[in-house]
């Protein structure tokens, strides 16, 4: 089942490349400032796709992170193949209309994991997310631009692929514990898609690792009045 953002409102509510989480401040002019809490939770199988800790940009209207549809940037392309946040953060860091960019969670997520992490946000602030599914080329899940508000909100979101590398499932090119290669790459000129899943055409078993989306669950909680 391949879903992009199913949003239930009102809701109640492994090894990658070295990151050190960052926090950068910088642009939304929003004069009140809420603290929410995000948990991401992984709901891949068991032994297939740990995620990456958590790309995040809090940003307003000006600022743009990532759409289906188009390409994507290198600062969310070096998320989708090689889980490297600090290039995220810091292509994010001062740009107009950012409030901050992150890494939430501060480790690998692994299949029926979960992290759990806050950020600050003006009320016509929104918020994106980027995170790689480790064992592949360049599949990420994520949100893109979701507007924060005083409802709780959860989202059960697909993987995405990214279209700047050839999903060639070939270890050699994997940077989770799948294959132990970071930064190889078989570049592809193409743009954000949903993505089709392991499919068996190199080395990495679909059984194995595989999935079905959703990938993730994603809520939202304002923990601040």
């Amino acid at each position: 089942m391949n879903i992009r953002h199913l949003v239930v409102a009102g809701a109640a509510v492994a090894s990658t490349a070295a990151l050190v989480p960052t926090v950068a401040s910088a642009g939304s002019n929003n004069a009140r400032v809420d603290t929410y809490r995000i948990t991401v939770e992984n709901l891949t199988p068991a032994g297939s796709q740990p995620l990456s800790p958590i790309g995040t940009v809090v940003h307003g209207n000006r600022a743009d992170v990532w759409s289906l549809g188009e390409p994507a940037s290198a600062a969310v392309a070096a998320v989708a193949e090689d889980a490297n946040l600090p290039v995220f953060v810091s292509a994010y860091d001062g740009l107009p209309g950012v409030r901050s960019a992150s890494v939430g969670g501060g480790g690998p997520i692994a299949p029926g994991g979960s992290v759990t992490f806050e950020v600050e946000a003006g009320r016509a602030d929104s918020i994106s997310l980027v995170s790689m599914l480790v064992n592949t080329n360049d599949a990420f899940t994520g949100l893109d631009s979701v507007r924060l508000n005083s409802a709780s909100q959860k989202f059960y979101v697909g993987a995405y692929d990214a279209g700047s590398e050839i999903n060639n499932e070939d270890g050699a090119f994997i940077p989770g514990p799948a294959g132990g290669n970071p930064f190889v790459r078989d570049p592809e000129g193409g743009v954000i898609t949903m993505h089709p899943g392991i499919e068996g055409v190199g080395t990495l078993d679909p059984a194995v690792y595989g999935w079905d989306d959703p990938v993730a669950r994603i809520t939202i909680e304002r923990v601040s009045d």
